[in-house]
């Protein structure tokens, strides 16, 4: 769990083996298939720009990593991706195994890069039991769509320092850290929609990041619903619409998480520290606890100190046409500190401070 310091990706391998199948589909493209018991690393490996890998119905023990532009790799039928006995292929730590791992071809151990990786597709597969899902860095248009992640034990499916992001109908699940993330993008132009997200210890984390969408989720039983988080680095969190969700009962508690937060729980959609953000048309329900982040909609100031002392505001932000029950300490919170926001045609019944109910 890294979601708050800068990732440093470690370049290495992941497993090959043989490629059963290749077709042209196209005079510019061609399909690769792979059969249970092929490596789809070795697929990958072998495709161009432009290809597809397209996976049979199967369980496969192997971490892949992609740093071809343009590839499509679609699960055909019932996939499943499981950690491999050995030889496991590291993402972006010593030791850290993600089920795909999306970099740039020429990503050194410092992690930088010159050029990102691009128009990346993963679509259909179940991935299970890695640290991470799917995590994607210096990409662009990096698209995935219908996987479902159950039990990785970081990131369900993530976005680092990425442009052009979409993530849509994914479920994940059982993530300690955030089911879908998006972070250290401060141009992210990022889609998150029509999503899944529960039993995590965040369901949708955006964090250091500017120009997202996030819409059509249904997200339960997280410590955080959604999370907008500005932390001690340059550039803070903003800039984000959050819009016809429904984000309930995320009621675990998270004990003083990753040691850089207090205790996280019940909270709904919780913005610390984001400021000119939209939270529109959501439906917000029974989110309860007793911590800094508890309530229905909250905002408050950001606990993590900018280099030079302060702490950013959840400020300039609008609130509106969002239905809200059940929630405590209150459906809308706020702290002192972070005004002018603006709440209007809010349908709920309680607010600290009071008056911010427009029903």
């Amino acid at each position: 769990m890294h979601q708050f310091n800068r990732v440093v990706l470690v370049a290495a391998g992941c497993l090959s083996g043989c490629l059963t199948f290749v077709s042209p589909t196209s005079a510019m493209s061609h399909t690769h298939l792979v059969q249970p018991g092929d490596s789809i690393q070795a697929a990958v490996d072998a495709a161009s720009p432009g290809d597809t890998v397209m996976v049979r119905a199967g369980t496969y023990r192997e971490s892949v990593r992609i740093q071809t532009d343009g590839l499509t790799l679609r699960a055909q039928g019932n996939v499943t991706l499981e950690p491999p006995n050995y030889g496991a292929g590291e993402c972006y730590l010593p030791g850290h195994v993600a089920a795909f791992c999306v970099v740039p071809a020429d990503l050194d151990p410092s992690g930088s890069y010159t050029r990102r990786v691009r128009d990346v597709t993963i679509t259909g597969f179940r991935i299970v039991g890695f640290d991470d899902g799917v995590f994607g860095f210096g990409t662009e248009k990096m698209k995935v769509s219908d996987v479902v992640a159950i039990d990785n034990s970081d990131y369900g499916v993530a976005s680092f320092e990425g442009i052009g992001t979409t993530f849509t109908r994914n479920a994940t699940s059982g993530s300690h850290d955030a089911g879908i993330y998006v972070g250290d993008s401060m141009d992210a132009n990022a889609v998150v929609t029509h999503n899944r997200s529960w039993d995590n210890a965040l369901g949708i984390l955006l964090r250091h990041s500017h120009k997202v969408v996030v819409s059509h989720n249904e997200v339960w039983g997280n410590c955080l619903g959604v999370f907008l988080l500005s932390d001690f680095e340059a550039g803070g969190s903003g800039d984000i619409t959050v819009e016809h969700n429904t984000v309930s009962a995320n009621n675990n508690v998270c004990p003083e998480f990753e040691g850089f937060l207090p205790d996280l729980g019940g909270g709904g959609i919780v913005l610390a520290g984001s400021q000119h953000d939209t939270i529109s048309h959501n439906l917000v329900t029974d989110n309860r606890g007793n911590t800094l982040f508890s309530g229905g909609i909250v905002l408050i100031t950001n606990t993590l100190p900018n280099p030079d002392g302060s702490f950013d505001v959840s400020k300039d932000n609008l609130v509106t046409l969002n239905r809200l029950s059940g929630n405590e300490p209150a459906d809308i919170v706020t702290d002192a500190a972070s005004p002018p926001n603006v709440f209007v045609g809010n349908r709920c019944d309680t607010s600290i401070p009071d008056g911010l109910c427009s029903f």
